[in-house]
């Protein structure tokens, strides 16, 4: 895979609101439109919009359908886009694997709650998650992936994109070597601490039970709690 914008369906010109990942917190992402409803933001999720262990542990009856569905709406009305994450990637990895395989709770939750559903909403949701893209190049020389954005014209695999380099790399000095051009501004979700450093914005707060959203119009970073 190399960089460049992947052409994904309702992807407008802004104004854009980033979104950090939200593991499953519905009431979140409602808070967050609620909000931003007087404006015609177009709102792009980093990814890891399913659940997160520590959440599913406290919050288990909550079923991960309801963000779903939100994301659904969201996309299906042009209003928003759905950047893969790991979380995502688990789930569609499990589909093909044997469940005595899978030890993660959250996930047999998730697939159980899949289950559920009427066949053809049940494939619904499979397709918009595998549908979902890797990365995203928008105007305004916005940069954006889950964990990673690979150079220009370097081919890196997909779990190389969905995982990053590893928890660390953004605190290391030299972040160019990575894959950051000065041209460019970079978002990302996953590494757990909202940062920003030069020209990469982590807009992730799971470890601090928040996440960020990063608004184009006013060049502004909000923390939602």
């Amino acid at each position: 895979m190399g960089s460049g914008s992947e052409n994904v369906r309702g992807v407008t010109e802004g104004p854009y609101a980033f979104v950090g990942d939200l593991h499953g917190r519905y009431r979140l992402l409602q808070g967050i439109l609620d909000r931003d409803k007087n404006k015609k933001y177009h709102h792009v999720l980093l990814g890891d919009i399913l659940h997160h262990k520590p959440f599913f542990k406290r919050h288990k009856p909550s079923s991960p359908l309801k963000i779903l569905r939100m994301v659904s709406n969201l996309i299906e009305g042009g209003r928003g886009t759905l950047i893969l994450g790991n979380n995502e990637n688990y789930v569609l990895k499990s589909l093909i694997m044997p469940e005595k395989k899978i030890k993660k709770k959250e996930l047999l939750h998730t697939l159980e709650c899949l289950k559920s559903l009427e066949m053809s909403e049940r494939l619904h949701y499979i397709s918009m998650l595998s549908s979902a893209p890797l990365s995203l190049e928008l105007p305004g020389n916005f940069r954006l992936a889950h964990a990673y954005y690979p150079h220009s014209g370097q081919n890196v695999t997909r779990d190389t994109v969905i995982f990053g380099p590893g928890y660390s790399w953004y605190r290391d000095e030299d972040l160019s070597k990575h894959m950051i051009h000065p041209a460019y501004q970079y978002f990302f979700g996953h590494y757990g601490i909202p940062y920003h450093h030069r020209n990469v914005h982590i807009l992730d707060g799971t470890n601090l039970e928040t996440t960020s959203v990063y608004y184009s119009d006013r060049d502004e970073t909000v923390i939602y709690y």
